[in-house]
């Protein structure tokens, strides 16, 4: 595919003798450093290679009845039953 890119001049000029020691194109070492690029990100992003480790799985009846996990004010009440009010403070 033929395409237009924007460079630094520093850049180019790097680029341009890389391609006159190697004897290749302009366009081939681009095109090498982008493949590069894009295989490291790859590898980056792979997670097929890492170990997870197993997280404990605790089976019980749910939740208990009347507890609302949308609710603030049940959730709170909850976390404060069996409490001594006096002991919160």
């Amino acid at each position: 595919m033929r395409t237009t890119v924007t460079l630094r001049d520093d850049i180019y000029r790097e680029v341009k003798q890389v391609a006159a020691i190697q004897g290749c194109s302009v366009g081939s070492v681009i095109e090498d450093a982008i493949t590069l690029l894009l295989a490291r990100r790859s590898a980056a992003t792979d997670t097929s290679s890492l170990h997870f480790p197993e997280l404990p799985v605790f089976t019980g009846g749910g939740l208990r009845p009347g507890i609302d996990l949308d609710s603030n004010a049940s959730l709170s009440e909850l976390l404060d039953e069996g409490s001594a009010l006096n002991a919160l403070r």
